[in-house]
């Protein structure tokens, strides 16, 4: 990692030094300027505070979950966090028994599952994998998301201080990027997706493309590097980020067009390296995600509506202090998807910055990419207030297409954050050099009292701003019980080695419960169902839906505990159930014997395969016997 200093006589990779006096201008000639002389060090425990207090304040937000992750999980999103977790415990298993990371059998039988299609964050679950053998899958969960915000602010701090050379406004930029509304509600249960670390590394090495200094080849093999890292974290942020950079550099490029053409020959050849070096990293984990088994193609058509509400935009989320849940529950698609609510004084200092700074190339830039954006998050389907909004939606024209139509559109709403971010670093530090022009005057030994009533305003502005969209800590709740029979070796004398369980009954939310049952086996075993994205496996068009398609027998055991259906086992019941367990590969049945439906679902269950047995807290049927004959 490079110092915090920019080098004597760096050219600024995209000009937020200065303040063009006039866009229409050629500003080469600002490479020519005299170097400024190397600033003192600043000591080290200054240097390392803002990263400390990033952690400390991530670890406040996420207090609750560090009270017990194995005995808490978080409220507002249960089933993401106990996937991850699976995912956590997969990678892993990947390195200890030499497993394949990208594909598992050890879910959604017979098929399996494409982990490449499902966020396997192999980044983060390789590298941990010592702290899951160690601790856990929820310890490591816990470390992973505490990461995500603390990371992310910490990276957009570093950044925005070598491209600005202003540690306060760095930090405020970083404050925001690192916390704002969308990160807080994307850190519960999608430390993926907040978990941002890479991607302002990865703006940074295209703002340096074509600049002096480090060799082509050289930029070109950093961006690569960055670029398989990312998608080993999150490929979806990865293409919003892509799509940001180009939206951006289009009023850019008007506004200095001599600038970036200049630079426009070392870009390329250090953009054909990165796309050489990570295609080739690259291509057999995106061969193996887009054609090999378990791929899928686009989301759910439900998923694709997903769009933000333009009425969250002045808004605050729930999370935020000055947020209403009954409000934010008619604006969004649940806690973990709040990505547009900014609030309206911040929309407001946003305008007003804007305008000021409207001469400004990089500001100007960022406005129209933040504009662009905030118009697309709306999806195809415009809302106002959960009612619909008669505007063009230009997302429509584009959610059909190769990997467009695998972007969740509210999540489009996620770029505006940075983007927020940058423009408050920009205009604190503009503010900054404004009073200091401004006082530059005042005699020696005299009191700045001026200058310090400004900065004062200044300070009250943002904490108005920013005040009413501070976090608060995430709620947490129970962890649901693993019953005894899977925290003991007791299952290992009742499933099969390549045994399948199935989950009586099956279902979205048991179907959670039987992932952490596996989990805390360290998925020892096989088991039908999940909770995941795959294809229906009788959909030519292989569009992705969330869990497995469910034979008659599974259904009608989920209809027995759902609706308390009156179900008669038959001989041609008996014969469905043979041939479901069969196609499935289903050898074991498991039902907790806690279950509100216990004794409906233990008499059907008993009917087909035989009297089951009591075992550390789950009544448990061989059912091998029945597909036998």
């Amino acid at each position: 990692m490079e110092s915090e200093s920019e080098p004597p006589g760096s050219p600024d990779p995209v000009s937020l030094e200065k303040e063009p006096e006039d866009d229409a201008e050629d500003d080469a000639e600002d490479d020519a300027e005299p170097a400024e002389s190397q600033p003192e060090q600043a000591p080290l425990v200054y240097r390392l505070a803002p990263y400390l207090a990033f952690l400390a304040f991530a670890v406040y937000l996420l207090n609750d979950l560090w009270g017990g992750p194995g005995s808490f999980m978080l409220l507002d999103n249960y089933q993401d966090q106990v996937f991850f977790e699976w995912l956590l415990t997969n990678g892993a298993n990947a390195i200890a028994h030499g497993e394949n990371p990208l594909f598992s059998d050890k879910i959604n039988a017979p098929y399996g599952l494409n982990l490449m299609a499902n966020t396997s964050v192999l980044a983060l679950a390789l590298p941990l994998a010592p702290v899951t053998w160690l601790f856990g899958a929820d310890v490591t969960f816990a470390v992973i998301t505490t990461m995500a915000l603390a990371g992310t602010a910490s990276s957009w701090y570093f950044v925005l201080n070598r491209l600005l050379g202003h540690r306060v406004a760095a930090a405020v930029g970083g404050l925001f990027c690192g916390f704002a509304p969308a990160m807080v509600s994307q850190a519960t249960g999608h430390p993926n997706i907040s978990g941002q670390y890479v991607l302002p590394f990865v703006v940074l090495a295209v703002t340096r493309l074509g600049l002096p200094g480090r060799h082509w080849a050289m930029r070109g093999l950093i961006l690569a590097g960055l670029v398989v890292l990312q998608v080993f974290v999150n490929e979806e942020l990865l293409f919003l980020t892509a799509l940001a950079l180009f939206v951006f550099l289009v009023p850019y490029a008007f506004a200095r067009p001599r600038e970036l053409w200049t630079r426009v020959p070392d870009a390329l050849k250090s953009l054909g390296t990165t796309a050489l070096v990570a295609g080739v990293a690259l291509a057999y984990p995106l061969y193996h995600q887009f054609f090999g088994k378990g791929y899928y193609r686009g989301l759910p058509d439900y998923i694709l509506l997903y769009g933000a509400d333009l009425g969250g935009y002045w808004n605050f989320a729930r999370r935020s202090v000055a947020g209403d849940p009954l409000v934010t529950a008619k604006l969004a698609q649940g806690a973990t998807e709040e990505n547009s609510f900014f609030g309206w004084p911040l929309l407001l200092v946003l305008l007003a910055v804007v305008i000021w700074l409207r001469r400004d190339a990089i500001v100007r830039s960022l406005a129209v990419t933040g504009l662009v954006f905030t118009l697309l998050s709306l999806g195809s389907a415009p809302k106002k207030n959960g009612e619909a909004f008669d505007i063009i939606a230009p997302w429509g024209w584009l959610d059909a297409l190769p990997l467009f139509d695998s972007v969740v559109p509210t999540r489009l709403a996620l770029v505006v954050t940075p983007v927020v971010g940058c423009m408050l670093a920009v205009a604190v530090k503009r503010y900054d050099e404004a009073v200091r022009h401004r006082t530059a005057e005042t005699l020696e030994g005299e009191t700045n009292v001026e200058g310090t009533v400004v900065r004062l305003l200044g300070v009250a502005v943002l904490a108005m701003v920013l005040g009413p969209l501070t976090p608060t800590p995430l709620p947490v709740f129970p962890r649901p019980f693993v019953p005894e029979f899977f925290t003991t070796a007791m299952y290992k004398d009742h499933i099969p080695r390549d045994g399948v369980v199935l989950g009586v009954p099956p279902g979205w939310s048991p179907s959670l419960h039987a992932m952490q049952w596996q989990t805390a086996t360290k998925h020892d075993y096989r088991m039908f169902g999940g909770y995941f994205l795959a294809p229906n496996p009788n959909d030519p068009d292989r569009v992705a839906m969330f869990g497995p398609i469910y034979p008659p027998t599974m259904s009608m055991l989920g209809q027995v505990a759902e609706q308390g259906a009156l179900v008669t086992v038959t001989p041609e019941i008996r014969a469905q159930a043979a041939t479901d367990f069969r196609a499935t590969g289903v050898t074991t049945l498991v039902l907790p014997a806690h279950h509100w439906r216990v004794e409906e679902l233990r008499t059907i269950c008993d009917a087909l395969a035989g009297q089951g047995q009591l075992l550390g807290g789950m009544w448990v049927w061989d059912v091998r016997p029945l597909t036998a004959g």
